[in-house]
């Protein structure tokens, strides 16, 4: 199978893509969400500049997480062409890509912000940044799914919850283990029971397994955060 990589949160930190690209020289990197796309605001730093991308011949896939403009991502949506940049897709919830080997990946980000107090709403803050059962209903029925991107995790997942990551407060980083979306994400996990899944969201490197369906998952810390691992290569 063609290498393909897994990464977590940039926040717009586009030139970790391109280390990524130039030292690890993938066919595919897929990243887990809060990938930094702000096209109405551009001192958010979109689209890349000083570095700008340098991904060719690498297709980047992303998700929405919490921090993007998910007025604009609505808009990509609706219209189906969701390459923002040569090369570089947005996945939408429910979209799957079909790998070569004959497995599926799942699509599926979203997560609800513990910082939205400071943010503006339909400016830098969005309701629909929460999945609904209209997106779970986006899902194809008839395939089965191998392998699931998600911005968090299903709450069946048992994370560590403190001492929090560097930079967070108690309070925040505690409402990231009890949101709704990780419910949400329970529903697809027992349904598919997908082999492998992968998330960002907490800032943090943990691995586990989730005995009842069988799931590995991995949580990616962000780049270069006190050394923790954030980004890992596509398990068979």
């Amino acid at each position: 199978m063609k290498k393909i990589l897994i990464c977590g949160d940039i926040h717009g930190d586009f030139q970790v893509l391109n280390w990524l690209c130039e030292t690890q020289q993938p066919n595919q990197i897929i990243q887990v969400g809060d990938f930094g796309y702000w096209p109405r605001l551009p001192d958010h730093g979109w689209p890349p500049e000083n570095p700008s991308l340098h991904n060719e011949g690498v297709v980047i896939r992303w998700i929405d997480g919490n921090h993007e403009d998910h007025y604009s991502l609505s808009k990509i949506a609706a219209t189906g062409n969701t390459e923002v940049l040569p090369n570089v897709y947005y996945q939408p919830r429910g979209s799957v890509l079909a790998l070569p080997n004959g497995q599926n990946i799942l699509f599926f980000g979203g997560a609800s912000s513990g910082d939205q107090w400071r943010r503006i709403e339909g400016l830098d803050w969005f309701q629909n940044e929460i999945p609904s059962a209209a997106d779970i209903a986006k899902i194809p029925d008839d395939i089965e799914i191998d392998i699931v991107i998600s911005h968090t995790a299903p709450q069946s997942f048992k994370l560590r919850e403190g001492p929090p990551p560097k930079g967070y407060a108690s309070a925040p980083w505690l409402a990231k283990h009890s949101e709704k979306t990780r419910q949400i994400l329970d529903t697809i996990l027992h349904r598919y029971k997908p082999k492998h899944w992968y998330f960002g969201h907490f800032h943090m490197h943990q691995i586990g397994q989730y005995e009842e369906t069988g799931t590995k998952w991995t949580a990616l810390a962000m780049p270069m955060e006190d050394g923790e691992q954030w980004w890992a290569e596509l398990g068979d």
